[in-house]
Protein backbone atom coordinates (compact mmCIF):
# COMPACT_ATOMS: atom_id res chain seq x y z
CA UNK A 1 0.00 0.00 0.00
CA UNK A 2 2.93 2.72 0.57
CA UNK A 3 4.28 2.19 -2.72
CA UNK A 4 0.81 2.89 -4.39
CA UNK A 5 0.82 6.13 -2.32
CA UNK A 6 4.12 7.03 -3.13
CA UNK A 7 3.76 6.33 -6.14
CA UNK A 8 0.50 8.79 -7.12
CA UNK A 9 2.16 11.53 -5.42
CA UNK A 10 5.32 11.02 -8.06
CA UNK A 11 2.57 11.03 -10.62
CA UNK A 12 0.90 14.34 -9.48
CA UNK A 13 4.25 15.71 -8.96
CA UNK A 14 5.81 14.97 -12.62
CA UNK A 15 2.18 15.71 -14.10
CA UNK A 16 2.16 19.20 -12.15
CA UNK A 17 5.89 19.56 -13.44
CA UNK A 18 4.93 18.58 -16.77
CA UNK A 19 1.65 20.18 -17.72
CA UNK A 20 3.84 23.18 -16.25
CA UNK A 21 6.43 23.50 -18.37
CA UNK A 22 4.19 22.41 -21.21
CA UNK A 23 2.16 25.27 -20.46
CA UNK A 24 5.03 27.96 -19.81
CA UNK A 25 6.82 26.95 -23.32
CA UNK A 26 3.73 26.96 -25.15
CA UNK A 27 4.54 24.76 -28.09
CA UNK A 28 2.26 22.26 -29.78
CA UNK A 29 4.50 19.55 -30.58
CA UNK A 30 5.66 19.57 -26.67
CA UNK A 31 2.65 19.73 -25.37
CA UNK A 32 1.19 16.84 -27.44
CA UNK A 33 4.46 14.72 -25.91
CA UNK A 34 3.45 15.63 -22.87
CA UNK A 35 0.06 14.54 -22.70
CA UNK A 36 1.26 11.15 -24.49
CA UNK A 37 4.07 10.92 -21.67
CA UNK A 38 1.35 11.42 -19.36
CA UNK A 39 -0.84 9.05 -20.53
CA UNK A 40 1.61 6.17 -20.54
CA UNK A 41 2.49 7.43 -17.56
CA UNK A 42 -1.05 6.81 -15.48
CA UNK A 43 -1.54 3.29 -17.57
CA UNK A 44 1.50 2.34 -16.30
CA UNK A 45 0.94 3.41 -12.74
CA UNK A 46 -2.52 1.46 -12.93
CA UNK A 47 -1.40 -1.62 -14.06
CA UNK A 48 1.61 -1.26 -11.51
CA UNK A 49 -0.89 -0.68 -9.10
CA UNK A 50 -3.41 -3.32 -10.08
CA UNK A 51 -0.28 -6.20 -9.90
CA UNK A 52 0.97 -5.29 -6.56
CA UNK A 53 -2.52 -5.32 -5.09
CA UNK A 54 -2.92 -8.62 -6.29
CA UNK A 55 0.56 -9.91 -5.17
CA UNK A 56 -0.42 -8.54 -1.73
CA UNK A 57 -3.06 -10.70 -1.53
CA UNK A 58 -1.84 -13.66 -3.21
CA UNK A 59 0.83 -13.39 -0.04
CA UNK A 60 -1.82 -12.67 2.58
CA UNK A 61 -4.10 -15.72 1.13
CA UNK A 62 -1.20 -18.35 1.93
CA UNK A 63 0.32 -21.00 -0.75
CA UNK A 64 -2.54 -22.78 -2.36
CA UNK A 65 -1.75 -26.51 -3.67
Amino acid sequence: MDNIITGAIAVAIFLAFAGGLAESIGEVPFIFIVVIVGAMLCIDFYQSAKAGLEEERNKKSGPSA
